[in-house]
């Protein structure tokens, strides 16, 4: 929501916030069932009237923006606990799909292995590759039913940047494949998998 200078201890200069920074455009808001419910409350109000108050001002700033949110929280149970507003539901539930976690999606995991690869080739201004055997072992593991991928893509992008990293000469072979496959096993044992699905929401202001 943004804030006046002076609002508060540290508030040195009129910060705009993502609201009025999407006027004209879309803002993405990820783990909108986190909010408190007075910020639902303000955000209902600027969904619906087009405006809000930052912090510490004493007129309304007007923002019109299409929002899409994010969450991993089933958003009617929130409902019926009393965390998430009824009508901010209804209101941002103008569409929604279910987002399936990587262990539904293993047809997806070669191309972002590769992709991974990719960016650690860009960060680190060094290339990894796998060997024929080692990528194909990988693979397999990582679309068996062992491989639980309880944080979805945070798991494979960095069960791929160790392999990279300890590469010799850049080559991953199936001796740092069998190593990387032992330390998902240990960490995975007794972990707690996260919600089967994500969901996103979306809403327009005209």
């Amino acid at each position: 929501f943004g804030h006046k200078r002076g609002a508060f201890t540290g508030a040195e200069r009129d910060r705009k916030g993502h609201l009025l920074a999407a006027d004209g455009g879309t803002l993405f808001l990820d783990e909108v069932g986190e909010l408190g419910l007075e910020e639902q409350a303000m955000l209902l109000t600027a969904l619906e009237d087009g405006r809000f108050y930052p912090v510490g001002a004493d007129a309304p700033v007007r923002s019109r923006f299409a929002l899409v949110c994010g969450t991993n929280r089933e958003l009617r149970a929130e409902v019926r606990a009393g965390r998430v507003r009824d009508d901010l539901l209804a209101r941002v539930s103008v569409w929604s799909f279910r987002l399936p976690p990587l262990r539904e999606r293993r047809e997806d995991i070669e191309a972002n292995v590769r992709f991974e690869l990719e960016a650690f080739a860009e960060r680190y201004r060094t290339k990894a590759r796998f060997s024929r055997t080692a990528l194909a072992r990988y693979l397999a593991f990582a679309r068996s039913d062992e491989a639980r991928w309880p944080h979805n893509f945070r798991d494979l992008s960095q069960s791929v940047l160790r392999m990279a990293c300890l590469a010799g000469e850049g080559l991953i072979d199936t001796d740092d494949v069998e190593k990387e496959l032992q330390t998902l096993r240990v960490r995975w044992a007794g972990a707690a998998v996260e919600p089967a699905s994500g969901e996103a929401a979306g809403a327009c202001v005209a």
